[in-house]
């Protein structure tokens, strides 16, 4: 009797095809979306690990997206240093397996446990990165101040031009020469979502993309601080596709207006009460109009409204609407 393995290559990577991306819980709050990663993972796993024909199949899907985090599944009541050490081992797993290496495109990491005392996490991380031929997508979600400029020193001289996908706080804009070819940068320090929690003025991001990232087409969690916008202004004139996250105050929705290629814009609603700031929905969504039928873009241009998830401590979008602006069409999601 035929059994699982005894089908097509084919038929097996149509299954894979319907499974949901495996977005880490990092990357899902970056996102706004809820995080499935482990659940998945033990799937994959399982199947991976069934016979050589399903291995074939599975194991690249597996180990597309690999994580180095500390999350509610892998972060027990233990000492900062023991979970450090965890990173440090998860990076030298890695490195011992080279025939999983090809197949990461996706990377997640946290740097948030490593200090001066406890820095060979950073250290391996940094040899990982210049295993991963594949690469394109990188996600540092947090960092101590203090290994700031440790990270900055280690990258001196580095380039990472296969990387299209960038997503790091703001504090990292030291970094961002090593990533020319960047096309989405994400803002992803926690000051995004909570913006009054920001340690300094936001935007070194966009400043140092003016320098050296000159392919930035999307931009992702726009803090609405007039200091972070006007520098985002200066820094990529260019971008098409734009999300802005919580503080949607009307002054700072109108330094918005004008620009000169913006076709896509994703607003959020319904979430946390940040500063007592929050616009009535009706009102949000003519204000992101605005932003859009002032743009001097010729293509047709997409508003989405995505509607979160009330009372969760992270950011969940339940629902998304589109709007194509110029017509009247609107398709929730």
């Amino acid at each position: 009797m035929p059994s699982l393995h005894n089908l097509p290559t084919e038929l097996l990577m149509e299954t894979v095809k319907y499974y949901p991306v495996l977005l880490s819980n990092i990357d899902a709050c970056v996102r706004g979306l809820p995080g499935d990663q482990f659940d998945g993972d033990d799937t994959l796993r399982a199947l991976s690990q069934t016979c050589r024909a399903l291995r074939d199949v599975f194991l690249p899907v597996l180990w597309e997206r690999a994580h180095a985090t500390v999350s509610a599944r892998t972060r027990p009541k233990r000492r900062i240093r023991t979970r450090a050490k965890m990173l440090e081992r998860r990076m030298r797993g890695i490195q011992k397996t080279p025939h999983v290496v090809p197949y990461i495109r996706h990377l997640a990491i946290t740097l948030e446990e490593c200090n001066m005392g406890n820095w060979q996490p950073m250290a391996h991380f940094i040899q990982v990165l210049d295993l991963l031929p594949a690469l394109r997508s990188l996600t540092i979600y947090r960092i101590s101040t203090e290994m700031i400029k440790v990270l900055e020193t280690s990258c001196q001289g580095k380039l990472y031009p296969a990387i299209v996908t960038l997503a790091v706080p703001d504090e990292l804009a030291p970094i961002l020469h090593c990533f020319p070819n960047v096309e989405t940068l994400t803002v992803c320090n926690r000051g995004s979502w909570y913006p009054y929690s920001f340690p300094q003025i936001p935007g070194k991001l966009f400043s140092a993309a003016k320098d050296h990232c000159k392919h930035i087409r999307t931009v992702n969690n726009l803090p609405l601080w007039v200091e972070a916008i006007n520098s985002f202004r200066k820094g990529i004139p260019n971008v098409q596709h734009l999300s802005i996250w919580q503080n949607h105050h009307p002054d700072t929705l109108r330094l918005l207006e004008g620009m000169d290629n913006l076709s896509e814009l994703v607003v959020r609603h319904g979430s946390r009460d940040y500063n007592n700031i929050r616009l009535p929905l009706e009102e949000l969504i003519a204000a992101a109009e605005r932003i859009l039928r002032s743009s001097k873009a010729p293509r047709h241009k997409v508003l989405r409204v995505q509607h979160l998830l009330e009372g969760q401590s992270d950011d969940i979008v339940r629902e998304e609407t589109l709007i194509v602006v110029g017509g009247r069409a609107s398709y929730p999601s």
